[in-house]
């Protein structure tokens, strides 16, 4: 059980005690232990094998025998009892974004409120309202919310989707020695996904027995309302309830199957006028060659390439995570980060690369524990003696910043101290309640500045937790254009912003895209691998990433940038 997965029980129970009227004393306890396990860069289980969990800060002997049992049985008492007290639904209407626990427990007590159905219900007959302390506009909020979760509920992201959905493949591929391809907008690489496809040449049954010996859930076949090129389709669930369908067709169609499946509609109708009607083909490259056409990378076939078909870049010339040098924007036990300085450069070494930039939270983000300008002198003193122990020119730490844009636009610390910085990740970190021009205006004022570098996360997004706040993503690309900055590729899973679709603009405004990982222990620098997915759909080739470039080049680029005047 990972230190993250602990926390989270922790803190889950920490809301159960509160939801139940429990002692606030405890449910803190619990709340500042999850906060200690969340960040620590040894592993739990290794204390808990030592038998040595009370060397923690914080942890006396009932936590630690509760978290003796956590890693046992998966629970302990308290959260048992806990969880037995509260009906199980209202674990769910706790996800809501803006119900606390005091919230919720008044919404159970007041309207017995224990499911997302009934919370729904309550918020529609206006009876939220009511209750002191809410009001018709956070009833609005709560409704609006609640229809979120359900909708972000029914995706999954691509990333967590990855490992079960090979793990499908090859099992029904062992099973029947038949060809299984994924296909649909898991091979399109799509950054959320509402189903997972596959097609194979199996026959229904033995898909089906397959699933089954696999213990996959509720397998079956069916050849009613069958798509195109589809003789059956089975249809089961991934572990997590995710649908999934498996097209069956005829050896014979394989290809001209993959091909229909794979593409978007819009991009199957832009290639030929009747997409239902081609040719058996038993692969795609033989459905491309009837097209007179290479065969087009399958991230490619969407809409935003519709209109570019016979200049399509080939799968081959797409960056790849191969092509990456560096690794910008990292974190360390400065700010919020799980590792050390050093720790987080071992493991950039050790991953083969050449430079690692480190981009702590600055000053104003308080929460993440922001870097004072005395940490920040601190900060560059460690880096300088990190420098100093590999000075043989194949690798280096760079002294970099995620600087909050604040509210006016302008950037954290003041221009003496940012110009110390080698790099700046400017990023918007709090204030999400913007239109698009109070936005936009906001961050091409960061953008502005000579100190920024790269623009972080552009539009703030948490993919199926939290909606980005509005911009004008073309006039945020040319102006970062205007005053050569690079934008942020955001590898992080859940955040993948800037999107995809924004990708071929910012390369043909000759702006630099950065896939950046943010780091925030050492096993997530390798969260590039799904920003490098997402800005392959892009059309995104190594020359325009900036941290394909070697450390040479990409300290020439740091050197070269042209001075803008600052308009903050």
């Amino acid at each position: 059980m990972t230190n993250k997965k602990v926390a989270a029980v922790l803190n889950e129970t920490a809301q159960l005690i509160e939801l139940t009227g429990g002692n606030p004393f405890r449910a803190r306890a619990f709340s500042s232990a999850a906060r200690t396990i969340r960040d620590m860069e040894e592993p739990l289980q290794d204390y808990v094998d030592r038998g040595a969990l009370q060397q923690i800060d914080g942890i006396g002997d009932g936590l630690a025998a509760q978290l003796n049992d956590l890693f046992a049985r998966a629970s302990f008492d308290l959260r048992d009892e806990l969880l037995n007290a509260v009906p199980p639904g209202l674990l769910d209407v706790l996800r809501v974004k803006g119900l606390g626990t005091k919230r919720v427990r008044t919404l159970w007590k007041e309207l017995d409120v224990t499911s997302l159905d009934e919370l729904e219900t309550a918020a529609e007959s206006n009876q939220i309202q009511q209750i002191s302390g809410f009001g018709a506009k956070t009833e609005a909020n709560i409704l609006k919310h609640v229809r979120a979760l359900r909708r972000y509920d029914a995706q999954r992201r691509y990333a967590d989707v990855y490992a079960a959905a090979h793990s499908l493949r090859d099992t029904l591929a062992g099973a029947t020695s038949a060809p299984v391809a994924l296909a649909g907008g898991f091979r399109r690489k799509c950054p959320t996904l509402q189903e997972l496809t596959l097609v194979s040449t199996a026959d229904a049954r033995a898909l089906v027995d397959a699933l089954n010996a696999a213990e996959y859930e509720s397998a079956s076949a069916s050849d009613k309302e069958l798509p195109p090129y589809v003789r059956a389709t089975v249809t089961t669930t991934l572990p997590d309830g995710f649908p999934v369908s498996i097209y069956c067709v005829h050896p014979d169609e394989l290809g001209t199957a993959l091909w229909y499946h794979t593409g978007s509609e819009s991009y199957r109708k832009a290639m030929t006028d009747a997409p239902d009607a081609l040719p058996a083909m038993t692969d795609e490259a033989a459905v491309f060659a009837s097209f007179d056409s290479a065969p087009h990378p399958p991230e490619l076939r969407e809409a935003l390439w519709t209109d570019t078909l016979a200049a399509l870049p080939d799968t081959n010339a797409l960056i790849t995570l191969s092509d990456l040098r560096g690794t910008l924007h990292n974190h360390t036990t400065y700010s919020d980060g799980a590792h050390s300085l050093r720790a987080m450069a071992e493991a950039t070494r050790s991953r083969g690369l050449e430079y690692i930039g480190i981009c702590d939270h600055s000053q104003s983000l308080t929460v993440a524990s922001g870097l004072s300008p005395d940490e920040v002198r601190a900060q560059h003193d460690a880096i300088d003696a990190l420098n100093d122990a590999h000075d043989d020119g194949t690798f280096r730490v760079f002294k970099g910043i995620e600087s909050d844009i604040l509210k006016d636009g302008s950037l954290d610390y003041d221009d003496e101290l940012l110009a110390q910085f080698d790099l700046v990740v400017a990023s918007v970190h709090s204030g999400f309640s913007m239109n698009e021009a109070e936005a936009t205006e906001r961050i091409i004022r960061a953008v502005s500045h000579p100190a920024t570098t790269i623009l972080g996360h552009p539009t703030g997004r948490l993919l199926l937790v939290r909606e980005g706040y509005p911009i004008d993503h073309e006039a945020v690309i040319d102006a970062c254009a205007a005053h050569n900055v690079a934008i942020e590729l955001n590898a992080n899973p859940y955040r993948l912003d800037v999107d995809w679709t924004h990708v071929r603009y910012a390369v043909e405004q000759g702006v630099l895209v950065s896939i950046n990982p943010d780091a925030h222990s050492t096993d997530e620098l390798d969260n590039v691998r799904w920003g490098v997915e997402a800005a392959r759909k892009g059309g995104l080739t190594a020359d325009a990433c900036l941290n394909a470039k070697s450390l040479p080049d990409f300290e020439q680029w740091l050197d070269a940038r042209a001075p803008v005047a600052s308009t903050a």
